[in-house]
């Protein structure tokens, strides 16, 4: 990767990173980030059409956010390779981040 990519890359991710927040305050989305290598994915994941003060709406939520960990780290369906040390990281990592995020829009919502 070159220079160039690298400063425009990090000047979107610094672009990106203020829309983000703001979305996880407005619109009810949880961002699921996945990074595999070099390459990071990121997906937007709508929780605002879930009560999430019930143990059912946070379920709903938390498989959403499983399916789109998956994705951003490269979970292929149907695949029968086994999952490499990098995915199963790039998996747990995502997952561990938009749980913590899924957890403040849940208290959030308790609060009103």
């Amino acid at each position: 990767m070159t220079g160039k990519m690298m400063a425009a890359m990090a000047a979107a991710l610094t672009l990106a990173l203020p829309t983000a927040a703001s979305a996880l305050d407005r619109n009810y989305d949880v961002i699921v980030d996945g990074t595999t290598g070099a390459m990071t994915r990121s997906i937007s994941v709508s929780v605002a059409d879930l009560n999430l003060g019930s143990d059912h709406g946070l379920r709903q939520a938390d498989s959403r956010i499983t399916r789109a960990a998956k994705k951003v780290c490269g979970w292929h369906n149907g695949t029968i390779l086994p999952a490499t040390s990098d995915y199963r990281a790039c998996f747990g990592d995502a997952l561990s981040d938009a749980r913590e995020d899924l957890g403040t829009l849940a208290q959030a919502q308790r609060q009103g």
